[in-house]
């Protein structure tokens, strides 16, 4: 079809289509790239995480394990009072 300047306006609808879904795609890949970045980045947050809860597992373990040691020693260690 041709419009009254002359222009083919179904060629030039299909035209702006075309650059329309380029520009889609174009979105979708950069899209793709920062989810797969984004996973990249909680996946290593999550293992220093799990690392880190261990680890402090482990202290909080130990210093138990230190009082009850400290409470075991006092018992008996101190003198009395009048000395």
């Amino acid at each position: 079809m041709t419009d009254k300047t002359g222009n083919n306006t179904a060629d030039d609808t299909i035209e702006q289509m075309k650059a329309a879904i380029e520009q889609l795609e174009f979105k979708i890949a950069y899209q793709e790239d920062n989810f797969d970045q984004l996973n990249e980045i909680v996946t290593s947050q999550q293992y220093m995480l799990d690392r880190q809860a261990h680890l402090l597992k482990g202290l909080v373990d130990k210093i138990k394990t230190l009082q009850v040691a400290d409470s075991d020693t006092d018992q008996g260690d101190d003198l009395p009072p009048h000395y």
